[in-house]
């Protein structure tokens, strides 16, 4: 697939993963990202934390859990932002390894949990948030690979989960920050990490996803305040349903081998670079989207409705600009 056609094709797919937006043209201009969250945010703190260690690098790409720039490096390029880790002065708080739900202690030491994230964000600023500032609340996939065989139902860890980011987003909110990412759990089901239990993993997904889109609804509609909320679990079932329409030949087995440490030999065509982490590929697939999103504004007749299904968009908002099809 041509990079032109693929670029047309995630364009399309804005209407299916953004479909409470109507799109108008003009990129919000942020002063700043911040970014709370775990290894599919992590810029580089763990590295930092442990001396150049962990992740390998390489295979891995200077302590990204990748093999290349991940999502929120490409957003933030695009934005023209710098983004660098919180233990290096930036503005990337996220930890690979860290759960929404809990601490994780380590021989390295304590990773913090998202909402910790952001009390350590709040306590080097004074308690204020920036209004002008965007910021990606992420998290969950550690929690469910961390809870396969531990008895919790799907529903109780998706609430848990959903119920650390709603807190997560009210202490930033309350400290004056206006504009938020919040994407959906990826169907943690897929990856390959998950496959002893991946029917719980991804009813924990659903569930999470569920929880999340019920303990935000009300925030959306408070006056100042933006939540851009993204279908990444139904972005990435399209890509499990036609993999190859996306430019992915592999979507199953991981391209670096986690004993010896060898990559494959097809790595820009390979959505998993370890068991759990997408490749630099699968990132450049997520920031389109998300570049795509943050493209476009909500105008004022716009209604997002709650269906028991999910969002149920009013008439005034139910079709994509440009040539999209109503959904």
């Amino acid at each position: 697939m041509s990079f032109s056609k693929w670029i047309r094709t995630i364009a399309i797919l804005v209407c299916l993963v953004v479909p409470s937006f109507v799109a108008r043209a003009g990129t919000p201009a942020f002063d700043a990202i911040y970014v709370f969250g775990d290894s599919y945010c992590d810029v580089g703190n763990v590295f930092l934390a442990t001396g150049g260690t962990q992740p390998l690098s390489p295979p891995y790409y200077f302590g990204r859990f990748s093999n290349g720039p991940i999502w929120v490096e490409h957003v933030a390029s695009a934005m023209g932002l710098p983004m660098q880790p919180s233990l290096a002065g930036g503005t990337d708080y996220a930890f690979g390894g860290a759960w929404v739900t809990q601490p994780q202690v380590t021989p390295q030491g304590t990773i913090p949990d998202v909402p910790q994230q952001v009390g350590l964000y709040l306590s080097q600023h004074g308690g204020k948030a920036d209004p002008s500032a965007l910021y990606i609340l992420e998290g969950g996939g550690n929690d469910i690979i961390g809870s396969l065989a531990t008895g919790i139902t799907a529903q109780q860890l998706g609430f848990q989960i959903a119920a650390g980011i709603a807190e997560a987003e009210l202490l930033l909110r309350r400290a004056g920050a206006r504009n938020f990412l919040i994407p959906d759990v990826i169907n943690i089901g897929m990856l390959p990490a998950a496959q002893g239990n991946p029917t719980f993993a991804t009813a924990a997904s659903v569930a999470t996803n569920k929880y999340l889109n019920q303990l935000l609804a009300l925030e959306g509609f408070l006056q100042g305040i933006r939540i851009r909320r993204l279908r990444i679990f139904a972005l990435f079932d399209a890509v499990q349903a036609d993999a190859t329409h996306f430019g992915f030949t592999n979507i199953t087995a991981p391209c670096v081998n986690p004993v010896t440490q060898s990559v494959c030999s097809d790595p820009d065509h390979t959505l998993f670079w370890d068991t759990v982490h997408p490749t630099e590929f699968g990132h450049s697939f997520f920031a389109v989207t998300v570049e795509a999103a943050l493209n476009q504004r909500t105008q004022p007749e716009d209604r997002r409705i709650r269906s028991a299904g999910g969002w149920r968009i009013s008439p005034s908002a139910s079709s994509c600009r440009g040539g999209g099809r109503g959904r």
